[in-house]
């Protein structure tokens, strides 16, 4: 993710020709999102996808300091991710 998202902008992810190329859309950085682990403000929203895997969608919420509270495959797929739990670092 890039260190100073901002909606709109693009970016690769992963890219290794005809391999891997993974890439990142930054749909909004001031979303809120509740997961098992808490609630979250000033969520950075996330639009996954891969032209090696056409249907293949997902949508990924980051919280700052903690990393990822949710993730949905909104095509290709039926998988979700949500945080259960963290640490708060000192």
């Amino acid at each position: 993710m890039p260190a100073e998202p901002h909606a709109g902008l693009a970016y690769r992810q992963a890219h290794y020709a005809g391999k891997e190329e993974d890439r990142g859309e930054v749909l909004s950085a001031q979303e809120r999102a509740e997961a098992p682990a808490g609630y979250f403000s000033d969520v950075v929203a996330i639009k996954e996808s891969s032209p090696l895997e056409s249907k293949l969608l997902e949508y990924k919420l980051f919280a700052r300091g903690v990393g990822l509270v949710r993730a949905f495959q909104v095509s290709g797929g039926s998988g979700h991710e949500e945080l259960l739990s963290y640490s708060k670092g000192k």
